[in-house]
């Protein structure tokens, strides 16, 4: 089976070209695949290089490196969560994103560090792709691109990708996918994600994309990113199957984790 993914968040490769950070993660994806007992032909399309701000050094990928948009995103990250957390007192936004962090951290069981991280990578790179300008046009034009050249039968996204492919796949151009599958996927995700998606949702409701033949979507009920839990089904027609299966204890979001998993093995047959 020929299958085309398509990374999220967390995959700078700095010292790798585009091509040969390509290369690495197919290998990566295929060995994932495999040890859930796949035998695929797995080609990842690489765009992270495209969502990175020039003169941001290393990781930056905490509290303490967030610009004004971010810390807002952050705050709808963290306001979707199933959790009660209080109100921002005036003037406080970075203290009160640390201490609901630390909150969020307790009540999964997990490293308040490993939250921060998935949480503050995922903003900056969601706010970089969804702000308008020349990143997501440079995403866009990279995953089209693939697309055509390697006419998958499946696009297996995860995270952020899952949003670039749906918005691509909406278009009219473009080879028809017989069935894609969404990883981890923040589409349904309220405020942060889901009003900023290209087609807009018309009165609350996303679409399956025209070009897709069947749509599957996969995630832990715990991934704080696939937000809220049945959220892709509630939010969007014509998913063929919206399924919710622990994949890891704590690192729930990780592509690795989802790529072993039995149930996407069931999926891609």
């Amino acid at each position: 089976m020929k299958i085309l993914g398509v990374h999220g968040i967390g995959n700078y490769r700095p010292d790798e070209t585009p091509e040969s950070a390509s290369a690495s993660l197919s290998r990566i994806w295929t060995a994932g695949l495999a040890a859930a007992g796949g035998r695929h032909d797995v080609t990842v399309a690489y765009y992270s290089d495209l969502l990175r701000v020039r003169g941001r050094q290393g990781d930056d990928s905490d509290l303490g490196d967030l610009t004004a948009v971010e810390e807002e995103f952050l705050r709808c990250l963290l306001e979707g969560q199933p959790l009660e957390l209080p109100g921002v007192p005036q003037g406080r936004l970075t203290a009160w994103l640390r201490a609901m962090i630390s909150t969020l951290a307790s009540s999964r069981a997990c490293s308040e560090r490993f939250v921060e991280w998935l949480l503050v990578r995922f903003a900056k790179e969601a706010v970089a792709y969804l702000s308008p300008g020349g990143a997501r046009d440079a995403v866009q034009e990279r995953l089209r691109a693939a697309l055509q050249r390697h006419q998958p039968e499946v696009v297996l996204a995860h995270s952020l990708g899952t949003v670039a492919t749906y918005e691509i796949l909406h278009e009219s151009a473009g080879p028809s996918v017989p069935l894609w599958i969404t990883l981890g996927s923040p589409l349904a995700f309220p405020k942060a994600v889901f009003e900023r998606l290209t087609p807009a949702p018309r009165e609350g409701r996303g679409t399956r994309p025209h070009r897709v033949g069947r749509w599957a979507n996969l995630a832990d009920p715990g991934d704080l990113v696939a937000v809220p839990i049945g959220g892709v089904s509630r939010c969007f027609a014509g998913v063929d199957s919206d399924d919710h299966d622990v994949i890891h204890a704590w690192d729930f979001h990780k592509a690795g984790n989802y790529l072993k998993s039995r149930r996407l093995a069931r999926l891609l047959g």
